[in-house]
């Protein structure tokens, strides 16, 4: 296939990406292949190869394929230099792999940040409930959720 270097240029870059994939997923995709030496080479190489404008195209047709995923509107890049535009991609984009101990530790504690005056005082008893269930790929909002739920049983 002709473009399958650049399916795998992007199946790297998605499974080092540590958090559920946001809407802008293709513009994250781009920024991490900027920031990164050996994927910017990888990229250029690709570019001048198939043509810049075949290698962006795949890049987000292959975002959208592995996340089995949509492009809801066209939107201007703010994040990188490579692209002038890209697909908003639908919401509930999948993740390729689950965190790691240390990322669900930073997931939980930032939505606990961001959400500590709307969750119960004692949620602080469920951490290594909420903690199990991100590392097993539960989105952090879904974790604590459940979290509050079992909560309510008891």
């Amino acid at each position: 296939m002709k473009t399958s270097e650049v399916k795998t240029l992007v199946q790297e870059v998605l499974s080092g990406m540590p958090r559920r994939y946001s809407e802008h997923v293709i513009d994250e995709v781009f920024f991490a292949i900027e920031q990164n030496q050996d994927l910017l080479r990888r990229y250029e190489t690709l570019s001048s190869t198939l043509g810049k404008h075949v290698v962006n195209n795949s890049v987000g047709s292959w975002v959208g394929k592995l996340l089995d995923k949509v492009g809801e509107r066209e939107v201007a890049s703010v994040r990188n230099t490579l692209i002038g535009a890209y697909s908003i991609l639908d919401t509930d984009a999948k993740r390729l792999r689950n965190p790691t101990e240390a990322e669900a530790r930073e997931l939980l504690a930032s939505y606990y940040q961001e959400n500590r005056a709307s969750l119960p005082p004692d949620i602080r008893q469920h951490r290594d409930f909420i903690l199990e269930l991100i590392e097993q790929g539960i989105s952090v909002e879904e974790a604590f959720a459940s979290a509050i739920a079992q909560r309510k049983k008891k």
